[in-house]
């Protein structure tokens, strides 16, 4: 929240760097316009599964990399909120964000804090405490694959199929 926060008010004092970052986001996925929609959900699915997944394998890595990219992401949530809002409106950010936000955000904090527990194990390794890193990243993956993967595939298709619908129906 604070680094969503922190992009919306950074914003809000920089609207042209804002509307500068927006742009070059659209720009990045320009292509995706002429997919059809299930390459879009496709993509859409593999981009955040990946992503969240190698956050969370880097946990290891005294889950410094699950928190730049919670926080990262999270800022630039702010920035997309805060120019949908100057440009679109309140209802428009809410109906664009909510649908799918209300599954995949869950997964991606779940899938970050997996990352966390995995940096905290391996500070316990370091330390000599008692730890068994290789049983938790073990539970860490079963835990991704059994509910975090097929959530994703749920947010994905809603964004995808659902998001657009509900959209339209903004004046």
């Amino acid at each position: 929240m604070a680094s969503t926060i922190t992009g919306a008010i950074y914003s809000s004092m920089n609207p042209e760097i804002a509307q500068q970052s927006m742009d070059e986001f659209r720009s990045m996925l320009e292509f995706i316009k002429d997919l059809p929609p299930l390459a879009i959900m496709l993509f859409i699915f593999l981009n955040n599964t990946i992503k969240t997944l190698i956050a969370m394998l880097l946990g290891v890595g005294f889950g410094i990399i699950p928190l730049a990219f919670i926080s990262y992401n999270g800022y630039i949530i702010g920035i997309f909120a805060y120019v949908t809002y100057v440009e679109k409106g309140l209802m428009y950010l809410v109906t664009a964000l909510l649908p799918h936000g209300l599954i995949e955000l869950p997964m991606v904090f779940i899938s970050t804090a997996i990352g966390v527990k995995l940096g905290k194990e391996m500070v316990n390794s370091v330390t000599g405490r008692k730890t068994n890193i290789k049983e938790k990243l073990l539970q860490g993956i079963r835990f991704y694959f059994y509910w975090i993967i097929p959530l994703f595939f749920v947010a994905a298709a809603v964004e995808t199929f659902i998001t657009p619908v509900f959209i339209q129906l903004i004046p």
